[in-house]
């Protein structure tokens, strides 16, 4: 029994770990590598830091390749223990395991599988780790990781964005130790990456970080954390107080994930240690807040949903007045790419339009994040977003520029970028389309409510709504046209206020971020018919005629019968009290409106005197400010009336007043009245002309608003010009100092080289010359300009002028001897002068003295004459040798002994003659020998020539310096 169980216990353990492996091996990350050009050193450096066993998958997305993917593979083996693999389509990854992608094809993965595409763009360059950074995102979030390593270009920098969007983890690898700094440094600068670190210390850092328990936490369901409720609030205040800006009505889940990754990414206990490391270190407030808006876009993002957009947007244009300004809004616009998208819709829209507008139409851009605000004013985009445009919109409205583009002016100024908080700021109003896409995702739904009321506010007529795929407008039907379903585009429905929905701005929010849910216009269904059937009939009948109104007196709830106090007039539904109360009510429920408005209190008022009929009725009512959850800051209104008695006889005297006074103090009342409306009337018309002015105060600080905008761009625009002048300025000073030093460096080679040299241009005119010149022309400093066929020359060469212009005719060099008057000779060459740019612009005659050289020939020249005129008339065959057995002089007994022409000895040496053409082998060793005498005896048979039998001296004639520099040969034939 106890064997059993003790067997029993040893099994479940078994399991227990069999299980436990096998989460284990499912957990595993995945680590994306993307390696360009100069990368095998960085990847070398990285994986021989790398544990053998890290429990992870390593995908090398290879780019821009100076190898074969067979030989890079062989690259990685050599310096890493893990198997190296090419992936293959639908290929399972496993752990410890680096797999390199092919470069010819499109790389995705889903459930860690590699899923292969054949490329479809056949513009710009393919993102091959863009695309794959996506795919590993969405995949893998928070156990994805991305690493950009050397390379060229700015492929990685989009994908960098989509792994931060789905909690992954980000690197790059130190610029100063890439070999090419592109690829990292374009993936820094979207502030994105979490460790900017050399190849060698990643290992480290990446297995720490994938060890943490929040990752796992976040790959897993969030429910766990809900509890850290306490801890999150702190750290809302905390980062309210630092940056002015609330996160409190934004979808819990997406911060507690946020804060989740930065817990990890310090490697802290959990959510306290995160608020005790936020109070000791206050910079990370500003990277959480960053964190907090991650800023994932491209230019045209959702195409398909564009081109609908375009089509009503085109649509809508051709609808307006000339006189209308086209007015934009982009939303959280991130770093300006989808402004700048619209910008070009509209500008294409504008070229081929029938009527063109009076006015530059008017986009603002808005985001909360100031650094991707500055980063789209700038207009500076890497050269990746060459995938995201055709060619002609890159080439129409980009221009190229540092490895990169730059959006051109005349769409730059279309667009006001602005910071702008949609949660507290005013929005902009009359606008023709608002484009506010994957922002509400991350707000609750309390807040979408309050949001979606103030686009419709700030649309024209029939101005569009464009939003995220993921977005909606749900419960605010009434007041949106659907126009495509798909692609969340809306249009706002004419005439039509949100009643009861629309809600005044800024928000806030109570200090301890506390939310409320309420849905006046839904109550609460009764468990028991009969009760909510019993309880319905009692309100009816006793309970007084009431109104629940807004802070604007808008009409939110209306209980009993109220028609007695309120009128409908014709035209546009108004649903606000003081538009509708009767005229003898209006008044006096105004100021008792305003008065518990200000003061916060309840006011009544008594017996007001209306008709109904032939009645006359008593109306008094009570005005309410409610300061209680959730209706706190609401209007409620009661009404009571009572029956006036009819007068039946005639007044008493005593103490009365009589039927002429009461009639006059009538009359008087019924004038006060009069009075009374008038100026209400007044009032009224104040208000509105007020209201007005308001209006036209708003539309001008918006236009102040974008002129100021206009002018810090035109201030950066000018700043950057100014920079640039400078940068040009120091490189014309640096081309001017080194132009200096070259013609430095030229004058002092040129005055102390021992070469005659004269430089000409086209008409022969003298550009510059040496000192040396002067010893063959007559030239002084002052003659340069002149043509050199006025300059009187030291030497007879009368046509020198034809040989220069033949020079520069046929581009020929031509060297010549000349000889000067006083018997000194020089080798003149004349060649023609070109310049950087490969083109003709004159001659060069350098004169390089050859007076010794001359005389030594002369010399050698009568030496060579003398001997051999001694050895001409000799019996015996004699000749003379160079060093290399070349033959200088003979005489006729040596051609005729072996039947030479002086023509084949001038080609071979006599060496390769004895030996290779006669097989002397013999003779050919004497003539190799080292002694300088020698003599022996040769019989040999010679094709052509017979038998030989001959005694050979061999004499060889040494320099100062002991080698050999001729040899003579004496031959004495026997038969």
């Amino acid at each position: 029994m106890m064997k059993n169980k003790v067997q029993e216990e040893n099994s479940i353990k078994s399991e227990n770990a069999i299980n436990e492996t096998i989460r284990a091996t499912e957990r595993f990350s995945v680590v994306g590598l993307g390696a360009g050009v100069g990368s095998l050193t960085a990847l070398e450096q990285f994986f021989r830091h790398m544990p053998t066993n890290p429990s992870i998958a390593f995908v090398i997305i290879a780019h821009n390749l100076d190898l074969t993917l067979s030989a890079y593979q062989e690259r990685v083996q050599s310096f890493s223990p893990m198997p190296v693999e090419l992936a293959t389509d639908g290929q399972e990854l496993e752990p410890n395991k680096i797999y390199l992608t092919p470069s010819d094809k499109e790389v995705g993965m889903h459930q860690k599988r590699f899923l292969f595409f054949e490329p479809t763009r056949d513009k710009g360059a393919c993102m091959v780790i863009d695309q794959f950074f996506e795919c590993l995102a969405e995949d893998q979030g928070a156990m994805g990781v991305g690493i950009v390593l050397s390379g060229i270009g700015a492929d990685g920098e989009t994908g960098v964005r989509m792994i931060k969007e789905k909690l992954g983890m980000t690197m790059a690898q130190q610029p100063e130790t890439a070999e090419f700094p592109s690829m990292p440094t374009a993936a820094i600068r979207t502030q994105l990456i979490d460790y900017v670190l050399p190849p060698e210390q990643m290992p480290a850092k990446l297995v720490q970080y994938l060890l943490h328990p929040s990752i796992h936490t976040l790959q897993g369901n969030m429910e766990d954390n809900m509890d850290n409720d306490i801890h999150i609030q702190k750290i809302l205040m905390l980062l309210r107080a630092s940056t002015g800006h609330d996160f409190t009505l934004y979808k819990k889940n997406t911060i507690s994930r946020r804060i989740e990754r930065r817990i990890a990414f310090h490697q802290l206990a959990g959510y306290d240690s995160y608020v005790h490391f936020l109070r000791e270190h206050p910079a990370e407030l500003d990277t959480l807040f960053n964190e907090l808006l991650i800023n994932v876009t491209k230019f045209f993002r959702d195409r398909h949903g564009f081109e609908i957009l375009k089509r009503h947007l085109y649509q809508l244009l051709e609808s307006k007045d000339p006189d209308e300004p086209i007015r934009i809004w982009i939303a959280g616009c991130s770093t300006g790419e989808e402004a700048y998208s619209v910008a070009i819709l509209v500008t294409e829209y504008l070229e081929n339009a029938a009527m063109q507008p009076r006015n530059r139409p008017q986009i603002f851009a808005t985001d909360l994040d100031a650094q991707a605000i500055d980063q789209a004013r700038d207009g500076f985009y890497f050269s990746n977003i060459a995938s995201e445009l055709s060619p002609q919109q890159l080439d129409r409205f980009f221009i190229e520029r540092n490895n990169g583009y730059v959006v051109k002016k005349e769409i730059r100024e279309m667009i006001v970028f602005a910071q702008h908080n949609l949660v507290k700021d005013a929005p902009f109003t009359r606008l023709d389309l608002l484009c506010c896409r994957n922002v509400m995702i991350y707000l609750t739904a309390e807040l979408q409510k309050k949001i979606i009321p103030i686009f419709h506010y700030s649309l024209n007529g029939s101005g569009l709504l464009y939003l995220g795929p993921a977005e909606s407008i749900n419960g605010y039907q009434d007041i949106f046209d659907i126009v495509d379903s798909k692609w969340k585009i809306f249009r706002r429905k004419n005439g039509i206020a949100a009643v009861g929905k629309f809600l005044d701005f800024p928000f806030h929010v109570g200090t301890q971020g506390k939310q409320f849910k309420s849905d006046l216009s839904m109550p609460q269904t009764a468990k028991n018919p009969v009760a909510e059937h019993f309880n319905k009939m009692l309100l009816q009948q006793h309970t007084p005629a009431a109104f629940l109104l807004n802070e604007k007196g808008e009409i939110l709830y209306v209980n009993g019968k109220t028609n007695r106090y309120v009128e409908l007039h014709p035209g546009e539904a108004v649903m606000n009290i003081h538009r509708m109360i009767r005229e003898e009510l209006k008044y006096v429920l105004s100021n008792a409106f305003h008065q518990a408005q200000r003061q916060k209190t309840t006011v009544a008022v008594q017996d007001i005197k209306i008709k109904e009929g032939s009645r006359t009725l008593a109306v008094g009512f009570t005005v309410t400010y409610i300061d209680e959850s959730p209706l706190q800051g609401m209007i409620l209104v009661t009404f009571r009336e009572k029956d006036l008695p009819k007068r039946t006889g005639k007044p008493k005297q005593n103490g009365t007043v009589s039927t002429a006074a009461v009639e006059e103090l009538e009359k008087e009342l019924t004038y006060t009245k009069q009075q009374l409306h008038t100026t209400i009337e007044q009032m009224e018309t104040s208000l509105e002309e007020l209201k007005s002015t308001n209006e036209e105060l708003q539309s001008t600080n918006e236009e102040l608003q974008s002129t100021n905008e206009e002018a810090l761009t035109t201030k950066e625009e000018m700043q950057s010009l100014n920079e640039e002048l400078m940068t040009i300025n120091h490189q014309y000073q640096t081309k001017a100092e080194e132009l200096t030093q070259l013609n430095n460096d030229m004058k002092n080679l040129l005055d102390n080289i021992e070469i005659g040299t004269i430089f000409l241009d086209n008409k022969l005119s003298i550009l510059r010359f040496t000192p040396q010149i002067t010893r063959l022309f007559n030239v002084i400093p002052s003659d340069v300009g002149r043509s050199i066929t006025h300059i009187v020359s030291n030497f007879d060469y009368p046509a020198i002028e034809n040989k220069i212009t033949d020079v520069i005719d046929t581009l020929i060099g031509k060297e010549l001897e000349v000889k000067t008057k006083k018997n000194e000779w020089y080798n003149l060459r004349i060649m023609p002068y070109r310049t950087m740019d490969n083109f003709i612009s004159g001659a060069v005659l350098t004169f390089t003295k050859t007076t010794p050289v001359k005389a030594l020939h002369t010399q050698l020249s009568g030496l060579l004459s003398y001997t051999l005129a001694s050895i001409r008339h000799e019996s015996d065959a004699v000749a003379i040798l160079d060093a290399d057995y070349k033959l200088i002089i003979n005489n006729n007994a040596f051609l005729q002994l072996f039947n030479l022409t002086i023509l084949e000895l001038n080609e071979h040496s006599l060496l390769d003659i004895v030996h290779n053409k006669w097989q002397m082998t013999e003779f050919a060793d004497g003539l190799k020998t080292a002694d300088l005498h020698m003599q022996m005896k040769i019989q040999h048979h010679i094709n052509g020539v017979g038998w030989l039998d001959l005694t050979a001296t061999i004499d060889k004639i040494p320099n100062d310096e002991n080698k050999i520099e001729a040899i003579k040969l004496t031959l004495i034939r026997h038969n």
